[in-house]
């Protein structure tokens, strides 16, 4: 990762400069004061991160901690009132010139005055350091603690917090700068620039708003970025009630806490939250060997840089509130909304006016050689101007609110719909599934799967057309949908058909298609062998063969109903193919 310009983590010497370090002793590395210290420890460990700053006692060392001496920042000891006394008579003249001289170097960062007047901070053991530190190029610092050792760590680990926000909060000034400048491509460029990854900034509708050599997130990782997004937003909102329980939600912009990022393959994802819903997502490429921490400390502060633009794309948008949308999108999927949320939805679109509602899942798709095809989604224009609607699960829902003075049917508003789609995009199919009017706006999640399972019965059955099709006119469709990839399925179609279709192919005749028509016509002779175009009395020889070859009674109510439910599972699993 290239060195940014603005960097976020402070260095040794900003730390000393505290007056709670003023008696701080530099005895080794004067000039090495500027490193960064990238966290506070008291303990070195195996492999400590680079730029790690440990405050420890030199007892608490061993030859295995001492041996990371080069990835550290600086190297505290704090020395006790116990080694005042002990450590005294120990000292080496020239460890104490030494000491005089790096603290005479080091002037405005420790007090080198408290440090020429406690001469016996440097005893026995920080002289078998010294030498370790010299060879390391690590700066070494000898601190008293005139009490409590851990108070020590402890101050140093305040200090650092303390610095450390002052640079997160100088860092975000600069990148809100840039933002409201140079808008999201040139913030996007220059921290992509800083961080040398690329970087993208997307709307929670996948749609890309700024990149840098990063595409927006692959259609196969949308459905877990969505999962994963819901999870660290709910996370976040705990969070938040947590540190300023009873405040309002609204003032997220500066709030103190940033939501947790999280691996989608290579990418390591910020959340950007808005008035307590999901608008979109930063995203940054990484790699196995990268810093992630590191890479947070600028991207959190990028993230809330591009919640600023958001914020402003919102106030411009002259027709439908993305925030909206995600509530909306969240409580058609089942996600429960906060009282907050609900009044929210509620009085935007108008929702406790209403009488009942009536939703629709849509899926249009642009036709190709008399076929529809699939279709980028961008490309189909949706009604959003007259229409309460959302993108879900890679399909339109339409919330139609129900007035009982009008008491139209569903059917009347689906026709009028699929018009209005088709007249925005000439050519394309419009394939649509109703569920129940319901009366409330918290049946909505049931009614939206209702319109879902329609939608999708009625793509197994016709794959390739179009249709309008409501949940109450599924009739057994909706039991079969359920089980039509259970094993039972593909042996109740085998008994009951598959001895017909291996006739048909045999000697190429029509069987398996005259039994259909017999059975969508209830049995009845003279309607079935009108529709086919044959005499009576070739339907009848027809339907001897057929119940020669598979063994029943044809005129068998059963037979007959096991034969229409067969029949049944067989368009539905050859439109599922299909689709």
């Amino acid at each position: 990762m290239s060195q940014a310009p603005y960097s976020i983590h402070p260095t040794v010497r900003q730390l000393l400069t505290s007056d709670s370090l003023a008696e701080a002793q530099v005895v080794v590395g004067s000039d090495l004061l500027d490193r960064q210290v990238s966290q506070v420890i008291s303990t070195i460990g195996t492999q400590p991160r680079a730029g790690s700053l440990v405050v420890t006692r030199s007892d608490a060392l061993s030859k295995v901690e001492l041996s990371t001496l080069p990835l550290l920042s600086a190297l505290v000891i704090v020395k006790t009132s116990a080694d005042y006394a002990t450590g005294s008579s120990a000292v080496s003249n020239s460890a104490t010139a030494a000491s005089k001289a790096n603290s005479a170097a080091a002037a405005g960062t420790a007090n080198s005055a408290a440090a020429n007047a406690v001469p016996s901070l440097v005893d026995a053991g920080v002289q078998r350091l010294i030498k370790r530190c010299q060879e390391a190029s690590v700066a070494l610092i000898v601190v008293p603690s005139y009490g409590d050792p851990a108070q020590v760590i402890e101050d140093f680990r305040f200090v650092f917090l303390r610095e450390l926000k002052h640079s997160s909060a100088r860092l975000y000034s600069v990148m809100l700068s840039i933002v409201l400048e140079e808008g999201l491509d040139g913030l996007v460029e220059t921290v992509s620039g800083w961080l040398n990854r690329p970087l993208v900034v997307e709307t929670a509708e996948f749609k890309v708003l700024a990149a840098r050599n990063m595409g927006a997130t692959p259609a196969a990782q949308q459905r877990n970025l969505r999962e994963e997004g819901a999870n660290a937003l709910r996370s976040y909102q705990k969070s938040r009630e947590a540190l300023t329980p009873g405040t309002a939600p609204h003032r997220d912009i500066t709030s103190e806490v940033n939501m947790t990022p999280f691996k989608l393959g290579r990418r390591l994802v910020f959340p950007v939250p808005l008035s307590d819903v999901l608008v979109g997502y930063v995203s940054v490429m990484i790699r196995p060997q990268d810093d992630e921490i590191a890479l947070c400390e600028y991207m959190h502060p990028l993230t809330l840089a591009c919640k600023v633009d958001f914020s402003h794309r919102l106030k411009d948008s002259p027709t439908f509130s993305v925030t909206q949308k995600t509530l909306l999108k969240d409580l058609l999927s089942g996600r429960t909304l906060s009282a907050a949320d609900q009044e929210r939805l509620d009085r935007h679109f108008g929702f406790d006016l209403c009488d009942g509602f009536l939703v629709f899942a849509v899926d249009a798709r642009f036709a190709e050689d008399g076929k529809a095809t699939v279709s980028p989604s961008a490309a189909v224009a949706y009604p959003d101007d007259t229409y309460i609607s959302c993108e879900a699960e890679g399909m339109r829902a339409f919330v139609i609110p129900y007035k009982e003075k009008s008491s139209e049917p569903w059917l009347t508003h689906a026709e009028t719909l699929s018009a209005r789609i088709k007249e925005l995009n000439p050519g394309v199919k419009v394939r649509l599934g109703a569920g129940r009017l319901i009366t409330t706006a918290l049946d909505l999640p049931d009614a939206y799967g209702e319109a879902r399972q329609a939608l999708v019965v009625g793509s197994m059955i016709d794959a390739d057309g179009e249709f309008l099709l409501g949940y109450a006119e599924l009739g057994i469709k909706r039991l079969l949908y359920l089980i039509i990839d259970h094993p039972e399925s593909d042996r109740f179609l085998e008994e009951n058909l598959s001895l017909l279709e291996a006739y048909d192919e045999e000697w190429e005749s029509e069987l398996v298609e005259t039994l259909r028509v017999y059975v969508e016509h209830g049995a009845n002779l003279n309607s079935t062998a009108r529709s086919l175009f044959i005499h009576r009395h070739t339907l009848r020889y027809r339907l001897e063969q057929i119940a020669d070859i598979l063994k029943v009674d044809i005129d068998s109510q059963e037979v007959l109903l096991n034969l229409q439910i067969a029949y049944l599972i067989r368009d539905m699993k050859t439109g599922q193919k299909k689709r």
